[in-house]
């Protein structure tokens, strides 16, 4: 027998006299905890994200938990239709004969770059009509983002959906019980796709919220006496509002991308599959946004600080002097 993790479960469970898929009950509880993230950041987010509150309402700066709800819910058709439409981008010698099958609930699955993608601006309409500060809820949505993309991808597991390629490595898996599992073939040893990808968008997440952490680590000597400390809070350009999110879509694209490559969808471009092209311009995309919107952030900034040093300026000549004339009568 090969060496290769070896699962032994049943992906199904007996709940109040319903058969329920394992990995069902996970992603209801990913989305959970994905919802009460950022219903936590929601009520910790002040006005200091790009201004502050200053001469507005006391709650300017607040986010309203009510919102959340209705955003969240506005994601779904967009993330639906950009599921379905991706694909049938990946299946499209199937569905080109007969486009309208897309539309068909009951054949094939969701691809989840373009549902990311749609849902995402799908979410910005509903924000847009709420009235909603935009911009600080892609702050915000961008931890739970890649939080749920990665637990989300790990409980794939349970129910032995998004298997790679078939292999021998240690590292493969295999599912020796018999059932519905959601990959062709799970009793053969294959790479572990899901697992591969869910780390590698957790390790993401966790890298953007370490990296501004360990940035700010300073060593502080006192006589013989050696003591870390931080540094005063800094905003990073691309950690701030809505780039944050942008910022998060980079990583997810990026993690993903790597794990396609163990895929076992059909090459279209060289040795990429379908997704990955889409996930190329997603990546691309979501740079060049950021790089246009860190440039227009710069030049505003210099302006405002021309502005401010030519007030100052201003305020220190001194006053004109009026010439009076005395009129003798």
């Amino acid at each position: 027998m090969l060496d290769v993790v070896r699962l032994d479960f049943d992906p199904t469970i007996a709940l109040v006299g319903l058969t329920v898929r394992l990995d069902t009950l996970a992603l209801a509880g990913v989305i959970l905890l994905m919802l009460s993230l950022a219903a936590l950041g929601a009520g910790r987010m002040v006005g200091r994200l790009e201004g502050g509150t200053e001469g507005l309402a006391p709650d300017a700066g607040r986010l309203r938990r009510d919102d959340l709800i209705l955003i969240a819910f506005g994601a779904v058709p967009g993330a639906i239709v950009g599921g379905r439409l991706g694909y049938g981008l990946v299946h499209v010698d199937f569905y080109r004969p007969d486009p309208s099958l897309l539309t068909d609930p009951a054949q094939g699955g969701l691809a989840l770059t373009l549902a990311v993608v749609l849902g995402t601006l799908c979410a910005v309409a509903v924000a847009l009509l709420l009235a909603a500060p935009i911009s600080r809820w892609l702050h915000v949505a961008s931890g739970p983002l890649l939080v749920g993309l990665g637990l989300g991808k790990l409980s794939m597991i349970l129910g032995g959906t998004g298997q790679g390629q078939f292999s021998d490595a240690s590292w493969a898996t295999q599912y020796v019980r018999p059932g519905s599992w959601g990959s062709a073939g799970a009793a053969y040893s294959a790479l572990p796709s899901q697992a591969l990808e869910g780390g590698l968008v957790l390790l993401a997440a966790l890298l953007m919220l370490l990296v501004p952490l360990v940035l700010r680590l300073r060593v502080r000597r006192w006589r013989r006496i050696v003591r870390p400390g931080l540094a005063p809070r800094r905003e990073w350009l691309i950690l701030s509002g809505f780039r944050r999110f942008l910022t998060a879509l980079c990583l997810w694209s990026a993690a993903r991308f790597a794990a396609a490559f163990t895929w076992r969808d059909a090459q279209v471009a060289g040795p990429l599959r379908v997704e990955q092209v889409v996930l190329l311009v997603v990546f691309v995309g979501c740079a060049v946004i950021l790089g246009l919107s860190g440039l227009w952030h710069l030049r505003v900034t210099r302006a405002a600080a021309r502005a401010a040093a030519k007030r100052r300026a201003d305020a220190d000549l001194p006053e004109p002097r009026t010439a009076f004339r005395t009129v003798q009568r």
